[in-house]
């Protein structure tokens, strides 16, 4: 038995940079390795964490091992060598603020297809890691940050499911409880909630204070009693989380993000019974509220809510992304209106794409949507002129 868990952190971006920060300022015993392709730039990032981590007293100790996840073979070997408890995969071919960097205009018209259009460049990286892990013979925790409400169940398809997602519905609780809190006038320990849905609401509510029609489920409590919607509406809490608990959004508000999956991972490394919110654990689609445990995971049902129809939310909601299904074998299918858009704005024709083309259509999106960058970008340029 380890005295240290091992945790693996591949990609030392945004996101994985700001679970690094977490990490090492936890001031717990954890053996910190991170996962870079470019070991300089890794090692860079490395110390920025190790400094922060100095100011609050802690010296962590933090390796930098290189890791192509596009190698799988010699992946697989550093896996194998390696022997992490928990491999956090902080990477993707497609940052999700890369389209938000277009003009507003161009922005606002892609932003219409929605986010699960961009699958095929979220599952590449997943897929090759676990691949390797499977390959290395590993029994690790593996907790997935790149679209898991969709990938996470894609590759289940394979037997290469991650263990548990992080961020999108996670994103929605402590903003949902903060409001709960303030509308009832309790102290915010006292508030719990219990919310199933898929990446969709996570991201359009807290901007919007309302579902705009998506399918969710959400168990309000406070010290542990149910507060039912005739007695706290739903739409009276949405509208206060996009009001005065309106917060930072964009890139500098993935320490949201980063904070609920430090959260999922400290309930892994600690090795203690909890409930975190998280899309894609047992390789089902969307989001849901998970017990994590020494004996492994499970879904925390509410009162009066089977795991079916916990599960048929998440495939309704999941229509508002763009994605119409994900199939037992593991393709992907889109709906005909993102598809649409995408046929339209980028020359992009995909309505369903097959778990083993993934990396082609990965290609094929990545230069129409590069195409469409540079069009938009002399297009704006001509006006200027």
């Amino acid at each position: 038995m380890r005295d240290r868990t091992k945790i693996l952190v591949i990609g030392h971006g945004v996101l994985g940079g700001a679970v690094l920060d977490f990490l090492s300022e936890s001031g717990r015993p954890y053996d910190l390795h991170v996962g870079a392709k470019d070991v300089q730039k890794g090692t860079l990032r490395t110390n920025l964490s190790k400094c922060t981590a100095v100011n609050f007293g802690h010296h962590p100790v933090i390796e930098v091992v290189p890791i192509d996840l596009m190698n799988i073979e010699a992946t697989a070997e550093q896996l194998a060598a390696l022997d992490p408890d928990i491999i956090f995969n902080a990477t993707t071919l497609h940052s999700w603020w890369v389209i938000t960097q277009l003009p507003p205009d161009a922005y606002q018209q892609i932003d219409q297809a929605r986010g699960g259009v961009w699958t095929p460049m979220h599952l590449v990286l997943v897929r090759r890691l676990m691949r390797a892990v499977r390959e290395a013979g590993l029994e690790s925790v593996v907790v997935n940050a790149s679209y898991p409400d969709v990938t996470n169940a894609a590759l289940a398809a394979e037997g290469l499911s991650p263990t548990i997602g992080i961020g999108n519905i996670a994103n929605s609780v402590p903003v949902i409880r903060l409001a709960v809190a303030h509308l009832l006038g309790c102290e915010l320990k006292a508030i719990e909630v219990r919310l199933f849905a898929q990446h969709y609401f996570g991201y359009r509510m807290p901007s919007t204070g309302s579902a705009n029609g998506a399918p969710y489920h959400l168990s309000v409590y406070r010290d542990g009693h149910r507060i039912s919607p005739e007695e706290l509406s739903h739409d009276k809490i949405f509208a206060t989380v996009a009001g005065r608990f309106r917060r930072v959004r964009g890139i500098a508000g993935q320490a949201v993000t980063a904070s609920s999956a430090t959260a999922v991972l400290r309930a892994f490394a600690d090795n203690v019974e909890g409930i975190v919110h998280a899309p894609g654990p047992l390789g089902l689609v969307g989001g849901y509220p998970v017990k994590i445990a020494p004996t492994g995971i499970s879904i925390d049902l509410p009162e009066g809510l089977s795991l079916e129809d916990a599960v048929e939310i998440n495939r309704q909601c999941q229509r508002y992304d763009g994605i119409d299904e994900v199939e037992s074998d593991g393709t992907v299918r889109f709906t005909k209106e993102s598809a649409g858009i995408m046929r339209e704005l980028l020359g992009y024709d995909c309505e369903a794409m097959a778990l083993g083309d993934c990396e082609e259509r990965a290609e094929e999106l990545a230069a129409k949507f590069a195409e469409y960058s540079n069009r938009v970008e002399q297009s704006g340029a001509v006006r200027a002129n």
